[in-house]
């Protein structure tokens, strides 16, 4: 399943200034909870602090991938969120982050969750598509990008 399969239009939240990792999780989880996709919004939270806890899911380039697992969830959700301002998320390389793309999944989806970390992996290194992701200024920009490299990786 690709990565746009999965990130909904409604899950791209835009222009978010959390000020710091925690408060980032929280907008992200509380938006999420908000759009119908997940219900056990402290459940969340605290998979994702707790895994943030363990190393960080910061991949550097500004750039973060938090994930957890949750027996509250039947299938995985997929967010993005973009921070201009950036915020610290621990990130290899010592930067702030930028992009952060959320995934949450129910305790059997181990497969679905490593493909899509290498999904999202592929798409941060292609050329030019964070600085698109960057300057997106709407979720439907955001979603072409998304499918355009998509697109691309399946030549």
């Amino acid at each position: 399943m690709a990565l746009h399969d999965l990130l909904r239009i409604d899950r791209i939240f835009l222009d978010l200034h959390p000020k710091d990792m925690k408060e980032c999780l929280e907008m992200m989880v509380e938006m999420l909870a908000t759009a119908g996709a997940l219900n056990d919004r402290a459940d969340a939270v605290n998979r994702l602090l707790d895994r943030e806890r363990t190393m960080s899911t910061g991949m550097g380039g500004g750039v973060a991938v938090p994930h957890a697992k949750s027996a509250h969830l039947r299938e995985m959700v997929v967010a993005m969120g973009q921070v201009p301002d950036g915020v610290d998320f621990r990130a290899i390389d010592g930067r702030p982050v930028q992009l952060v793309f959320l995934l949450l999944g129910p305790p059997d989806s181990t497969r679905q969750h490593v493909d899509l970390l290498a999904r999202i992996a592929y798409l941060v290194k292609s050329p030019g598509v964070i600085d698109q992701l960057r300057a997106a200024t709407s979720p439907e920009q955001v979603m072409a990008a998304v499918k355009a490299e998509t697109a691309r990786d399946r030549r």
